[in-house]
């Protein structure tokens, strides 16, 4: 049986949780709601189009900016990707660092786990907030993007990424404000 007392308790504590967690972030929820929105999206299209192994591309979004990466087998493929992204609405721009050629199941999984490694590692960081951080791995190079509110919070974040084993070099491009 349903105890009618409790649910505007529990409705208050829900709402309490989605302000903190907003408000933990540096952009909008309107922003956050946005770039998940255009990430599904582009995600979708991908998927949709028979000439595009979605399960090859890495969608990420900053703030209406949508970074493409992974690899792909041709050249038609990695443009076909960017033309869907950029026809895509609310995307201001796309980054498309998508590769030519095959990557291996062994190399796939070594670059996920470094990947999986770094966000536990900025998740645990109690000045870095893990919603803000995009974090990209691709034969050990580790791409990090999203936006900060401090250069020493970008530094951090870079240097988790490199303290981790397999990391070869770190490209920060997280943006301060």
């Amino acid at each position: 049986m349903t105890n009618y007392k409790t649910a505007p308790i529990f409705i208050c504590l829900i709402a309490v949780a989605l302000v903190a967690v907003g408000c933990a972030s540096t952009q909008s929820a309107g922003t956050q709601l946005s770039d998940s929105a255009i990430t599904a999206k582009v995600s979708t299209k991908l998927a949709a189009d028979p000439e595009v192994n979605p399960f090859e591309i890495d969608v990420d979004t900053n703030e209406g900016i949508v970074t493409l990466s992974g690899a792909v087998e041709e050249d038609f493929d990695r443009k076909e990707a960017e033309r869907l992204a950029l026809g895509t609405s609310g995307v201001k721009s796309v980054i498309n660092d998508i590769t030519i050629g095959e990557r291996g199941l062994g190399e796939r999984l070594s670059d996920g786990w470094i990947t999986t490694k770094i966000k536990s590692k900025i998740a645990a960081d109690p000045d870095l907030n893990p919603f803000n951080i995009n974090v990209d791995t691709k034969e050990g190079v580790v791409t990090l993007s999203g936006r900060v509110k401090t250069e020493l919070a970008s530094a951090e974040a870079a240097k988790l990424a490199r303290a981790t084993e397999g990391v070869q070099n770190v490209m920060n491009r997280l943006e301060v404000g």
